[in-house]
């Protein structure tokens, strides 16, 4: 049930609506507000309610007087013109002047006296800012209807042979993120007209070029991009105890940092009866699902500013550039309402089986999380930035929802040293030395068990397919296990 005007204004500022005392005492702050409402969803002005929320009420001699000067000062001083209503509301026996701004289509919207470049403002939660140059250009293309991702990439390095090679990653990255082999089985190959109908690459004059997306999927260094992962000491940036940089296409990227943070965060065991099945303190699918967030709705005008992932004492944090897309809050992410920034990214990550659905992920998330005993995924919109953090439970925090299940216990394992990266040459903790990210297990089962099918080993672990599949092409690369016999055969633990 919607709420009244009154109800509203308890409530408090918000998004979508700002509180003045007075119009012309208020002149340039709630202009900016206006061209924030403009370059945004739109929202609401309500001038007589002091921002303590008290109702003072605008003296009824002056309300017609104070309308026309609101009305006149936004078209004086806004470009290009901003669509407004305005109109009388009553609470509790007080006038109030209700200035309606409606989203605009002619983006960025400025003032004049500051310019196309300094007076566009953004609205990020109950506040006004000052958007950033990626935000601006953003906000152009967006009117235009177009994305920075479709847009093309005259620097990037493109020919037959680098598309048949980008076909062909995409069709064994979408196999390979597949939960089961009659999912496997549907993956149709990629073509040079599905990626032209994706906008990753269109051709011009009897030429391929590509796109922003397309160099972005290939790692081009016309559109380098980089991910800095991080553990530190405390809750604060103050005491680093490890830090790596990664650069690389997308999809490497998001496959680095998931294994950096699944290598840095602890581990417990769950036993089940007599079995012991061994997890991560955080669900490893749902920290996949908010890496590839990250990257999907990023903002890529600056494609040199890194995406952040920072590991805690008490939390995981990950940051991507950009604010939330334009007219979409934390609120509304997080029940599920998603909007698409990078269009083309978009179709290619979804084809790859990286999203299942979109708007379903923080939902999914959530679930697992709230599974593990964690707290839901906390979203902080800074206007030049989107941070997701996700709180670390014990890995015995969920001892208590398994009532009936007689037998189930849960154990800690030591915590993950948090002083190398995964696969570190140099003296690192990983997988064959009892390391950190569960490749230990691995070998077990495999020494135990030889024959055993990934589905299986996955479900003894406790974490996906996927995940089983990394970890097991890592230990084929250093050397510790092979296959012996084909799809038929059995593992060797060398």
């Amino acid at each position: 049930m919607p709420m009244n005007l009154k109800d509203e204004i308890v409530a408090g500022e918000s998004y979508s609506l700002e509180f003045k005392r007075v119009p012309n005492e208020e002149r340039e702050k709630y202009l900016k507000t206006v061209v924030a409402f403009a370059n945004g969803k739109g929202g609401r002005i309500l001038f007589g309610v002091a921002n303590d929320r008290t109702v003072v009420g605008i003296p009824n001699e002056r309300i017609f007087a104070e309308m026309d000067g609101i009305v006149n000062s936004i078209s004086d001083a806004c470009a290009p013109k901003i669509p407004v209503d305005v109109c009388v509301e009553r609470v509790d026996g007080k006038s109030l002047i209700a200035l309606d701004v409606f989203a605009g289509t002619r983006c960025p919207y400025y003032l004049k006296s500051q310019g196309e470049k300094d007076g566009v403002y953004i609205r990020v939660g109950a506040t006004t800012q000052q958007a950033d140059d990626a935000t601006r250009h953003e906000l152009a293309l967006e009117s235009e209807g177009r994305s920075f991702d479709k847009e093309p990439c005259l620097d990037a390095k493109i020919s037959d042979k680098t598309i048949k090679a980008l076909c062909a990653k995409m069709y064994k990255t979408a196999r390979w993120n597949c939960k089961t082999d009659a999912e496997r089985r549907k993956v149709k190959r990629v073509t040079e007209k599905q990626l032209e109908a994706w906008g990753i690459i269109k051709r011009v004059r009897d030429k391929w070029v590509g796109s922003n997306a397309y160099a972005l999927l290939t790692g081009d260094a016309a559109q380098s991009i980089r991910i800095k992962c991080g553990v530190f000491k405390g809750d604060t940036k103050a005491v680093f105890v490890d830090r790596r940089e990664f650069t690389g296409s997308i999809c490497e990227l998001i496959e680095q940092a998931h294994d950096y943070i699944l290598a840095k965060i602890n581990m417990g065991c769950h036993f089940k009866g007599v079995f012991r099945r061994d997890r991560y303190e955080l669900p490893p699918d749902g920290l996949r699902e908010l890496v590839i967030n990250a990257f999907a709705h990023r903002n890529y005008f600056d494609h040199d500013a890194p995406i952040f992932v920072a590991v805690y004492d008490t939390r995981v944090e990950i940051t991507s550039p950009g604010g939330l897309p334009r007219g979409l809050t934390a609120e509304k992410a997080i029940s599920g309402c998603s909007k698409i920034r990078n269009k083309a990214l978009a179709e290619a990550l979804s084809y790859m089986r990286y999203v299942e659905g979109w708007g379903s992920g923080f939902l999914r998330v959530n679930e697992e999380l709230a599974d593990y005993g964690a707290h839901p995924v906390e979203i902080e919109d800074a206007g030049i930035a989107t941070r997701l953090n996700v709180y670390r439970v014990a890995a015995n925090a969920q001892s208590d929802r398994h009532e009936g299940n007689e037998g189930n216990r849960e154990c800690n394992h030591e915590p993950n040293e948090p002083n190398r990266a995964p696969n570190d040459t140099n003296g690192g903790t990983n997988g064959t030395n009892g390391g950190t990210n569960g490749t230990n297990q691995i070998v077990e089962c495999l020494r135990e068990t030889p024959c055993i099918s990934l589905d299986e080993l996955a479900k003894r672990i406790g974490v996906s397919r996927r995940t089983i599949v990394r970890m097991i092409d890592r230990l084929k690369k250093q050397g510790c296990i092979r296959r012996k016999g084909g799809t038929r055969g059995v593992w060797e633990v060398l």
